[in-house]
């Protein structure tokens, strides 16, 4: 995925992807391990998957994604995200303020963090791009898969697949996700994650996110709403956030590398707080 706002901040990341609070999660034995480097090293449940919002051959075809997202996490937030699919270089844009991840692994923020609110911009810049590329980044390079069978949520039954990477990827490698695919489908609905970026030697719960609604875009099938409840004691929570995606595009050409430089004045957020 220390100060008292990240913390809060962390809890209300604790979401549910489901709207009844009584079901308890459980999970059929584990039925395959393996570690992916190649897309022929992908395991069966992920290739199914991404076959089914469009396929990774797809996804890889693009250099830029452009959507819309109005969100309540935090504080409610209406941006323009631009995503570089090579460099995963990122700018956002906002009434207010800008934040960037530039070619020198520094996300900045203009005109200052405080226009940008109490939440890290390091760990924000990339969080909703992770959320809505889902299955498709979960193909990158250093990620571990293990399959663990069938799991019921909410009296819901999915085909289960966790994920976690290997040591120094990216800013929070000892996070994991489990993703919940339907059966039948293989969409993506549910998805379970930890968030170790705050306190990296902590042991991590997790939170969840549930996924309601999907949009064709180029090709892809992407998410159009999702939603951010509570997860504790394997139980499904109330609904703490919501996030809407609009105007998405993807194109194959790479965006111009001047969006992701920083401008003058603007303020560094450190790697760790």
């Amino acid at each position: 995925m220390k100060n008292l706002l990240y913390l809060s901040l962390v809890v209300l990341l604790a979401a549910s992807c489901s709207s009844n609070p009584e079901q308890v999660a459980t999970t059929d034995a584990p039925t395959e391990t393996a570690a992916a480097a190649t897309p022929r090293q992908l395991p069966e449940l992920l290739r199914q998957a991404l076959e089914a919002h469009g396929g990774l051959a797809a996804w890889q075809q693009f250099g830029t994604m452009e959507y819309r997202m109005k969100s309540t996490l935090g504080t409610p937030r209406d941006e323009k995200h631009i995503i570089d699919l090579r460099t995963r270089q990122v700018r956002i844009e906002a009434t207010g303020y800008q934040l960037g991840l530039n070619d020198a692994n520094q996300v900045w923020v203009t005109p200052n963090k405080a226009a940008f609110g109490e939440m890290s911009p390091r760990f924000y810049h990339n969080l909703f791009f992770y959320f809505f590329s889902i299955p498709f980044v979960l193909a990158d390079e250093g990620t571990v898969y293990e399959d663990l069978g069938t799991r019921t949520v909410a009296s819901k039954t999915y085909r289960a697949l966790k994920v976690s990477y290997e040591t120094g990827r990216g800013d929070s490698s000892k996070d994991e996700y489990i993703a919940h695919f339907n059966p039948q489908t293989h969409r993506l609905e549910l998805l379970l994650y930890t968030v170790t970026f705050f306190e990296p030697g902590k042991k991590a719960t997790y939170n969840s996110l549930l996924y309601t609604d999907w949009q064709q875009a180029d090709g892809l099938v992407l998410p159009r709403k999702i939603e951010g409840h509570k997860f504790e004691n394997d139980q499904i929570g109330d609904l703490r956030y919501q996030a809407e995606f609009s105007d998405v595009h993807l194109t194959r050409a790479q965006p111009a590398a001047s969006l992701f430089a920083m401008p003058n004045g603007a303020e560094v957020d450190s790697l760790k707080q």
